[in-house]
């Protein structure tokens, strides 16, 4: 039987990834402080995946590297606390830049120009052949999603990443069940139910009641919500709180304190997108297997708000647009 502990704390290095963009990198930052603190590793790294959401890049889709400024570029963009995103006349720190500020030093991201592939060549250099360990973790739970379930809004990041992971044998994290207002509690439960019945599952760890010391100086400083769930879990808040302008609602309790861990094998019998695009090498190419499929993305609801409201700061969507805009996409 494998001693999944033991490998996690062997292992050179672990890197976390913040599956599902922009704001998840601040659960991978305290993933890994919790890994190193309660399960012995040795070293881990948080890994961003540089794709905003519109609050802070007010233009469609996954920033671009040639966008991303005082970066340094291998097969992943190591990025430093003065890492800044230049998009037209228009510029913005990163989620990921405010991580590597915390901790004073260069951590890696993604871009998804690529595709998969690009991911993945991001990832194989991380692993080192088997020596680190890769985490994919995904706030809220859409990772496990097959694509076409009502409300689920943003599952082309999510199984980019999943694709890439499971091609470098590392595991997947599902922390703050529902905390992205998407997929419920429940349905998410069900989902990892189904996974451990396949022998997918991993383990599960949680947060203590120290840890929200792990999000300060730093939780006030970004614009995540999804990511914020568990820190209001910490502080005693238990209930509904309404989330991307009053569009959507997440749910607050002990479920947000934990994180399961699974295989990633056993995420892509479930994951019918990340299945179609795993072998895709461009986001072009990705998006419209997405389409092919009927599967409604994040990328096209930004898109369909550019169209109707043009991009930069000063094009800020309604709310009642955008809900507007995800039922007309959800219903093609």
């Amino acid at each position: 039987m494998d001693n999944y502990v033991t490998k996690l704390r062997e292992a050179e290095s672990v890197v976390v990834v913040g599956a599902g963009g922009g704001g998840d990198v601040i659960s991978a930052f305290i993933f890994c402080k919790v890994l190193e603190e309660i399960v012995g590793v040795r070293e881990c790294s948080p890994l961003g995946v540089l794709w905003e959401r519109w609050v802070v890049d007010p233009y469609p889709g996954p920033i671009p590297v040639a966008s991303v400024r005082n970066a340094r570029l291998s097969r992943c963009v190591w990025v430093s606390g003065d890492t800044y995103v230049v998009r037209g006349e228009y510029s913005f720190k990163p989620h990921t830049a405010y991580v590597a500020e915390k901790l004073r030093r260069e951590i890696p991201a993604v871009t998804l120009e690529k595709s998969v592939s690009g991911v993945y060549e991001c990832f194989k250099e991380l692993v080192r052949n088997g020596e680190n360990v890769l985490i994919d973790l995904d706030v809220g739970g859409d990772i496990l999603a097959e694509g076409w379930e009502d409300n689920l809004w943003s599952p082309l990041t999510d199984s980019i990443t999943l694709a890439a992971t499971a091609k470098v044998g590392g595991f997947v994290g599902v922390t703050a069940l529902g905390a992205d207002g998407e997929l419920t509690q429940d349905f998410v439960l069900q989902k990892i139910s189904k996974v451990i019945s396949v022998g997918g599952y991993v383990g599960v760890i949680g947060l203590w009641s120290h840890h929200a010391s792990f999000y300060e100086d730093l939780i006030d400083r970004v614009k995540t919500e999804a990511s914020r769930a568990p820190y209001l879990a910490l502080k005693g808040f238990v209930g509904s709180r309404k989330i991307r302008g009053g569009n959507r609602t997440m749910e607050v309790n002990a479920l947000t304190l934990t994180t399961f861990l699974l295989k990633s094998e056993s995420l892509m019998k479930i994951n019918k997108l990340a299945q179609a695009i795993s072998e895709t090498t461009s986001l072009a190419e990705a998006w419209s297997i997405s389409k092919k499929l009927g599967i409604p993305t994040e990328l096209d609801l930004e898109v369909a708000a550019s169209k109707m409201y043009g991009v930069g700061p000063e094009a800020s969507p309604e709310w009642g647009v955008v809900r507007s805009l995800i039922k007309k996409l959800t219903n093609t």
